[in-house]
């Protein structure tokens, strides 16, 4: 069998070949063509960009017969041993495994000697990162002054762990990672050389799992060509990689809009099932949210997102539900779970978690809004007034009931309870309410915020909350809500806070420390979290 994967196979032998990295290539043909090249470089950049596909070229181009040129003929003898990794005067090193003092030593001792047939001895030496401190030490006089007719070549994935000693010797190059499209086009080429009959999208799906790296792109691609042989379809892409397809996307926004927490763990767990990779279903889900945020910002998002992957009207509708700064925070969100993820042993709970942080998620409020608010507070004369406290002591934890029959009676508390059961963060809201009429044919709720009067006056919760208590009682109850701003929140205290007093700048009355936090609570239209 002489197959060959694709890297390899498909490797560039030429600068013209070479894909994305167009600075480099200008600037080493210049150099070539002007015969003004360094003896040390250091090609830097991710992983599958081109730095020893470049080393190696470049190698060529020094050693080939009919040169230097920029066009190696690819034909003569150094060209053929070079490619095939059999020239003595080319030689590459594996830093990983050759990082001691001792090798580098070995190697300065053999760069003393000419070359024995070509033009120029080169050293290409991959992941130089992994060498010793001693070890570039004691390459740091022969890389500055090198024998005639020696390069040395140094290719890096993590360019911060190299010596700046080493660093300013060397011509630095930082390869960039491929854009999707480069990668696609790269793909589509080579599956129509090799006849193989593959939908754009599953190619898409390829190029963006390669995260700029053409030689993974291309590895998965054989994965994938393997799974389906000749003719492949997108759905097998997404059954080969793992990936969550856009249907699934697209539901799972629908229900992070309709705020349902389990129903939201409920689909996890069948990705999960399908052996789906969550880490990659937390990034397609950062780039759904990135969508949603371009299709807000901007008047034509058509040319800032790839439609190929989702329904750009599908996109308009839902990001009519959602704040630019709310998906904004909804990101951060996922970016930090997904780097916890990596580290952690229960990435399944971590993201989940997260994913219930998304739900809390509320849009900002303008600092022009506060201000207002905080002033309406200052200047607000506090006097004592008759209200329905929100917390009771244990002996009247209830002290109004709804009569479903003539046994049996629910409490408000039970209400509660199946609230948050059902909408967790919607039981937070309820707790700064007064109630002065609870039956079995009305209830009525006072509120002394617009913020959370404004929340729970929406048509969507006033359903659900009337769905909720016909859950409960058995029958229809109609829901009045009152908004009442002078009535002031007073939770129970116990005789040690009562003592601790502050004083007002303006109005010289005192208020309590517990009634001080309630009023910055009611201004935020924040909870205390015990």
């Amino acid at each position: 069998m002489d197959f060959q994967v694709s890297a390899r196979k498909w490797r560039p032998q030429k600068f013209s070949e070479l894909i994305g990295q167009e600075h480099i290539v200008r600037t080493l043909s210049n150099a070539i063509e002007l015969e003004r090249v360094s003896h040390a470089f250091l090609f830097s950049g991710t992983r599958g960009v081109g730095k020893t596909t470049t080393a190696r070229i470049l190698a060529r181009v020094l050693n080939c017969e009919k040169g230097p040129i920029v066009d190696p003929c690819g034909l003569c003898t150094f060209c053929t041993e070079i490619t095939e990794g059999n020239c003595i005067d080319v030689q590459e090193i594996d830093g990983a495994s050759n990082n001691g003092v001792q090798e580098v030593r070995d190697l300065i001792d053999n760069v003393q000697y000419a070359t024995s047939a070509a033009r120029y001895k080169v050293y290409i030496i991959d992941e130089v990162h992994m060498l010793s401190k001693s070890a570039f030490n004691a390459l740091l006089k022969t890389l500055e002054e090198p024998p005639s007719r020696v390069i040395f070549i140094f290719a890096t994935t993590e360019l911060i762990k190299i010596p700046e000693t080493i660093l300013s010797r060397c011509q630095c190059f930082e390869f960039k990672p491929l854009s999707q499209s480069q990668i696609t086009q790269q793909l589509e080429l080579i599956c129509k050389q090799e006849k193989i009959d593959i939908e754009k999208r599953g190619l898409e799906d390829i190029s963006k799992i390669g995260a700029g790296s053409m030689r993974d792109a291309q590895s998965l691609l054989d994965q994938v060509i393997a799974y389906s042989g000749r003719k492949v379809d997108a759905e097998s892409v997404e059954a080969v990689l793992g990936i969550v397809g856009g249907n699934t996307l697209e539901t799972f926004i629908d229900r992070l809009i309709d705020r349902q927490p389990a129903v939201l763990v409920t689909l996890i767990q069948e990705i999960v099932k399908q052996g789906k990779d969550l880490g990659l279903f937390c990034r397609s889900l950062m780039e759904y949210l990135r969508n949603l945020l371009i299709v807000k910002i901007s008047n034509q998002p058509e040319t800032l997102i790839n439609t190929h992957t989702c329904s750009l009207e599908i996109l308009k509708k839902q990001a009519e539900y959602f704040h630019a700064d709310e998906l904004q925070v909804m990101f951060s969100v996922l970016s930090k779970a997904e780097m916890e993820m990596k580290r952690s042993s229960l990435s399944q709970m971590v993201f989940e978690m997260a994913l219930l942080r998304l739900i809390e998620t509320r849009p900002f409020k303008k600092i022009d809004e506060l201000i207002e608010k905080i002033n309406q507070a200052e200047n607000h004369n506090i006097e004592p007034v008759q209200h329905f406290s929100r917390k009771t002591d244990s002996k009247e934890s209830s002290p109004v009931s709804i009569t479903v029959n003539h046994n049996t009676q629910v409490s408000w508390d039970q209400i509660k309870q199946q609230v948050a059961r059902t909408k967790p963060f919607f039981e937070h809201y309820l707790e700064k309410c007064q109630i002065p009429v609870l039956n079995d044919k009305e209830i009525q709720l006072v509120f002394s915020d617009n913020f959370t009067f404004d929340l729970v006056e929406a048509p969507e919760n006033i359903q659900f909350l009337k769905e909720t208590i016909k859950t409960v009682c058995g029958h229809d109850v109609d829901i009045k809500l009152v908004l009442d701003t002078s009535i002031q929140e007073s939770p129970v205290q116990s005789s040690a806070e009562e003592k601790k007093k502050f004083v007002t700048s303006e109005t010289g009355k005192q208020k309590s420390e517990s009634e001080i936090i309630q009023d910055a609570l009611d201004i935020f239209g924040g909870i205390v979290v015990k």
